[in-house]
């Protein structure tokens, strides 16, 4: 049988190209109207959700977040990931390994950027899901306007990178 909308095939009652339901339905309505949003507040929305970026994630690990525009959650993560790194550090001292400092550092660091990796796009789609629900309830009637109006702030990265390097200066 062939779809009446786009004439392809249907397979098991719905069209495999553009979604059709024999009941008059499409598939995909809902699927894009429920990503809308997140399209239109994040421009980079399709490389999060399909982690496209991967090796940036991995250089910038905790500063990550202040690139996609989330200061305070990149604040916390240094913050969080060198308190991490000194426990580790110390855990590794007291244990039997006989490695040197920095082949542990080296085992410390891609550990904590493989977590960063995995992670960080989930929880920037989070935090974004978050402040569209903030932009819903603050903005009823013209909220779409204002998402797409939205930009993140990529300067956040050189007030993160600062923060980092401070820290990192301070406790050594």
């Amino acid at each position: 049988m062939k779809c009446p909308k786009c004439n392809s095939d249907i397979v098991d009652g719905c069209c495999v190209r553009c979604g059709y339901l024999l009941n008059g339905n499409f598939v995909r309505d809902k699927e894009v109207k429920k990503n809308e949003d997140l399209k239109l507040f994040n421009k980079d929305y399709e490389s999060l959700i399909y982690n496209k970026k991967l090796f940036l994630i991995f250089i910038l690990g905790p500063l990550y977040f202040s690139y996609r525009g989330f200061l305070i959650t990149s604040l916390l993560s240094i913050i969080i990931d060198r308190y991490l790194y000194f426990l580790f550090m110390d855990i590794v001292n007291h244990s039997i390994f006989m490695l040197s400092s920095f082949s542990m550092q080296l085992i410390y660091f891609v550990i904590s950027r493989l977590i960063y990796v995995i992670f960080s796009n989930s929880i920037c789609i989070l935090i974004d899901k978050l402040k569209i629900k903030m932009y819903k309830m603050i903005y009823k009637d013209n909220y779409k306007e204002k998402i797409s109006n939205h930009k993140h702030h990529k300067f956040y990265l050189i007030i993160a990178i600062v923060v980092y390097i401070i820290l990192i200066l301070d406790l050594f």
